[in-house]
């Protein structure tokens, strides 16, 4: 039986994953899916704040803290419209440390960010260790008033809430499972909802480690990390230039017929 081990090595299993969001039903109409090139496809871009708007809502209405703090989202990050968005339905403040740029220049998700009220903290010379190092001192000022989310947003409820969700999914109607991964949250969620299938995940963020592939198969891209996909390579529906974009050439190079692609944003 599979379990889950957390980013401080404590491990659960699906029924005390699945028991943390026993009293929580997913707010949002179930996934939609749709087929393209005969593939299935997940079209979470239709919730228009991406999946974790799923997944991250138990999380946040059980928390007790004012804010919530984040310190590892890249520009194109899709962290910082989800989280606000979340944040707002249960009066909660969203506070990001990210590397400082043009004002002028900010990335498209940037903005939907500060549009939905996240409070931007901009950090020179802001590499990711540096971001995080940021957050984590503005969360120890007020332990007691804040909550620091980690990489992926990866928490025990979270990897619950995925498994909740996906298993109102009918696994007789796809043949394995793709997803695009930056820290493997998702992934490790769906290879937990699906034991009997296998999931493909297209790497497209820093290197994942063993405890965060799972028993993942990894594909890479061809593309730079902050690099949109070309046109010949665009998925027939919106996605994410920079992440879930990315994935669907490698799944129709790679995948099976029927194969189930998520994907999570645009």
């Amino acid at each position: 039986m599979e379990t889950y081990t957390d980013i401080t090595n404590n491990e659960y299993s699906v029924e005390e994953l699945l028991d943390m969001v026993s009293d929580w039903q997913d707010p949002h109409p179930l996934p939609i899916i749709k087929e393209y090139d005969g593939f299935n496809v997940v079209r979470d871009d239709l919730l228009d704040y991406g999946s974790k708007i799923r997944f991250l809502d138990c999380l946040v209405r059980d928390l007790p803290h004012k804010e919530i703090v984040f310190g590892s989202s890249p520009a194109n990050g899709y962290a910082q419209i989800s989280v606000p968005y979340v944040c707002n339905k249960y009066d909660k403040k969203f506070v990001v440390f990210m590397a400082k740029r043009n004002m002028e220049n900010l990335h498209p998700y940037q903005k939907r960010g500060m549009d939905l009220g996240g409070i931007y903290n901009w950090v020179n010379m802001g590499m990711l260790s540096v971001t995080q190092s940021r957050a984590r001192k503005y969360y120890e000022e007020k332990p007691d008033e804040r909550f620091l989310l980690p990489i992926g947003l990866e928490h025990p409820k979270v990897i619950g809430s995925i498994i909740k969700v996906c298993r109102k999914l009918d696994e007789n109607s796809f043949s394995d499972i793709w997803v695009v991964g930056s820290s493997g949250t998702i992934s490790r969620g769906l290879q937990l909802a699906f034991p009997n299938k296998n999931v493909n995940v297209v790497s497209v963020g820093h290197k994942l480690n063993e405890r965060e592939i799972g028993r993942a198969k990894i594909y890479t891209t061809n593309y730079k990390f902050d690099k949109e996909v070309r046109p010949e390579d665009e998925p027939p529906f919106p996605s994410a230039p920079t992440y879930d974009a990315k994935g669907w050439a490698v799944m129709r190079k790679y995948g099976k017929d029927n194969s189930l692609f998520w994907n999570v944003g645009y």
